[in-house]
This record gives C-alpha cells, structure tokens and sequence, in this order.
C-alpha cells in the first residue's frame, strides 16, 4: 500500500530551492544603492571643484589692472554657465579685501548640492576665490 506522509515531514529543514532569487533580488539592491551613493558623491564633488575654480578665476580676472570686482562676478557667472549651468551661476558676490595692505577681491558663490532621486534640496555649497592686485 502507498502511505503518505504528513506535510510537515515531506518538507526539508535544509531545502534551499529558490533562496538564490531572493539572495539575488536583496545582493542587486544593496550593490546598486552604492553604486548611486558613489555616482551621487562623484557629481556634488565635480560640481564643488567647478565652483571653487570659477571663483578663483573671477576673482584673479577682476584684480587685473584695467578690471574691478563687478568684471571678476561677470567672468565668474561666464565660466559656471559654460561648465554647468545658468541655475549655479545665480548667486554670485564679490567683495573688495585688503590683505596685508594689498587691495583685492573676494568672489562668493553659493549653489545648491545637486542631488538624484527623490530629495529636492540636501543644502548649498559657499565656496571662496581671493586674488590680491599686483602692481
């Protein structure tokens, strides 16, 4: 005569069909959550050197000898446009320094930290560019 077995010992404790979808599913989305957090911290960090290298640009353009401070704001906005784009470029300060008794200027510019997904505003970027005149 054929018997059969109660349910609960047909099943094995051990039994791992179908653990390696679930593996799979659990492994992609931890892999792909680091790789967005690395492609995230990649693009605010290109953004920042951007910034920093527009500030300081502007403020050595507008301590030229035929230049002012509002020429140093121009080149900044010029240069942030060209290498971003015209939301970075929109608060933009220039002030006149006086270091060691050299007159100079101070470029400021604040921009939002670019963010993906879903987050609309993380905070903002301050970054500095000083150049003193010469001569």
């Amino acid at each position: 005569m054929f018997r059969h077995r109660p349910l609960w010992r047909r099943i094995k404790v051990d039994d791992q069909r179908g653990s390696a979808v679930a593996e799979f599913v659990m492994v992609s989305a931890l892999i792909i959550a680091v790789f967005l957090g690395i492609l995230q911290l990649a693009f605010a960090l290109h953004v920042r050197n951007t910034l920093m290298d527009a500030a300081a640009s502007g403020a050595r353009y507008g301590t030229l000898a035929d230049r002012g401070p509002a020429d140093g704001v121009q080149r900044t906005r010029e240069l942030i446009r060209g290498a971003l784009s015209d939301g970075f470029a929109s608060n933009v300060q220039a002030t006149s320094i006086s270091v060691g008794g050299t007159p100079g200027v101070r470029i400021t510019v604040r921009a939002a930290v670019p963010v993906f997904g879903m987050v609309p505003f993380v905070g903002e970027f301050v970054v500095h560019g000083e150049s003193v005149r010469y001569g």
